[in-house]
């Protein structure tokens, strides 16, 4: 009887304690993200992205019919209502096969984690890192609400631009592919990434002894 007491006080002790640590690193998590600037900058601009973009589209969607267009610079800048299945900028969109859909949602949460991976083992001296990851973390979360939700993206910006031809991959376009918001996001904030990561790389060899 003893013994049983005994095992259960452990055992309750122990339960107790992996709480209390758990609580701990919980507290320090929210404090990091709290106090860390770049963090901050990364959640607000992943915010306003999702904010922005499903603020649009629901614009789109209540004042548009499908497959309508509105000129806005002649035939150069239209707002094109549609949805795609695809992905960004329409690719895919074509594929008619029962499980691009599923398949697109479980590589987009993947992207997610590697999105997040990416932004919280940057070097810490990379200055406008939460501003480029956000634009593209706020970006692909506004995309995946939308495939999430009706299996579909809607798309409403569409640019002309000179013909491009590609004969090797049979490829010819006459316009640039439909695109949102979302998309413009995540395109702006892996181009500043790379950029920053340029920068950054350059000026580490060039503070480096020796050179």
């Amino acid at each position: 009887m003893l013994a049983t007491f005994e095992s259960a006080r452990r055992s309750s002790y122990y339960n107790s304690r992996t709480s209390y640590d758990l609580q701990g690193f919980y507290m320090k998590a929210l404090k990091l993200i709290i106090l860390d600037k770049r963090m901050q900058t990364f959640m607000i601009v992943a915010a306003a992205v999702i904010a922005a973009d499903h603020l649009v589209k629901w614009i789109i969607k209540s004042q548009m019919q499908l497959n309508q267009t509105i000129n806005v610079i002649g035939d150069f800048f239209t707002i094109s209502y549609i949805l795609n299945s695809g992905i960004a900028f329409g690719l895919f969109d074509s594929n008619p096969s029962p499980v691009k859909t599923p398949l697109l949602i479980v590589i987009s949460f993947i992207a997610l984690g590697i999105i997040l991976y990416i932004f919280l083992t940057l070097p810490r001296d990379i200055k406008g890192a939460g501003l480029s990851m956000g634009l593209i973390f706020g970006g692909a979360i506004g995309n995946i609400v939308d495939r999430v939700v009706r299996g579909e993206v809607v798309d409403f910006l569409d640019v002309d631009f000179p013909d491009i031809t590609i004969r090797v991959l049979n490829i010819h376009m006459t316009r640039w592919p439909t695109f949102n918001i979302a998309d413009s996001c995540v395109l702006v904030g892996i181009t500043m990434l790379l950029v920053i990561l340029i920068r950054h790389g350059g000026r580490s060899e060039q503070e480096q002894p020796g050179t």
